[in-house]
């Protein structure tokens, strides 16, 4: 009878353990959606902004990162033209931080980014090529998850006008 008993109480711990854990799964299995419906948007979000503004895609994709590694994409740029960038990282990291740089010139912008008062989790910046050639920029995240969502668009003025005139940009 004794061993009945336990046998039952045995049974239904285990049931309530694995519903708890259950649901557990499904409440982060939610939010997980939540925040990459976040970051999607805000991704989107950029693109139409500076697609309205009159650039076009120059390269853009998303990255999969993982925590306290920094992530190198090169990048090949031309003397003159005008590149906006745009550094996009999960919402949950704590800690973001973003460099471009050329091998003879050193880092040309850094950028450590996480506002706690605004929650920005993207950074970006206009930039004209000084020099054409290949340039390195990199992008490190700090968080809890192993795995974070990271999105680097890089997109460009056109080097032609609507008349088919050669466009160049200089910094005064």
């Amino acid at each position: 009878m004794k061993r009945a008993m336990l046998h039952r109480f045995m049974k239904k711990t285990f049931i309530l353990l694995l519903l708890i854990v259950s649901s557990n799964l499904f409440a982060q299995k939610n939010k997980d959606i939540k925040v990459v419906q976040e970051f999607k948007n805000k991704v989107s979000e950029f693109y139409t902004k500076y697609k309205l503004d009159g650039f076009v895609t120059y390269k853009g994709a998303d990255i999969n990162m993982e925590k306290n590694t920094e992530f190198p994409i090169w990048v090949d740029l031309q003397e003159g033209r005008w590149y906006q960038f745009c550094v996009i990282g999960d919402p949950e990291a704590t800690k973001f931080e973003m460099k471009l740089a050329k091998a003879d010139f050193g880092n040309i912008v850094t950028d450590k980014f996480r506002d706690k008062k605004t929650g920005e989790y993207w950074t970006q910046f206009s930039f004209v090529c000084p020099r054409s050639g290949r340039y390195l920029l990199t992008f490190f995240q700090r968080g809890h998850d192993k795995n974070l969502l990271g999105h680097v668009a890089i997109l460009q003025r056109p080097a032609k006008t609507a008349e088919g005139q050669q466009v160049t940009y200089t910094l005064k």
